[in-house]
């Protein structure tokens, strides 16, 4: 099963893209299906569920996120 890991102070590392058009959509999931991940963004749940509104984001562990994946992680 797939696990977000969880770093101190429960923060998760971050790879966020935008969604702004259907390229940058593409070119994002293009990279994620290859295991090009860039995960330099500490963040928190909250922070996560904020960006998810305008952006896709990939958490450690957990790759591509959407709203059902972020309400099942701890």
């Amino acid at each position: 099963m797939r696990e977000a890991k969880v770093y101190e102070n429960n923060m998760y590392k971050c790879d966020i893209r935008s969604a702004e058009n259907l390229e940058k959509i593409y070119d994002a999931r293009r990279e994620w299906t290859n295991g090009i991940y860039n995960y330099d963004r500490l963040l928190s749940k909250n922070e996560i569920a904020e960006l998810l509104n305008d952006n896709l984001v990939a958490v450690e562990g957990l790759e591509e996120i959407n709203e059902e994946d972020l309400k099942n992680m701890k």
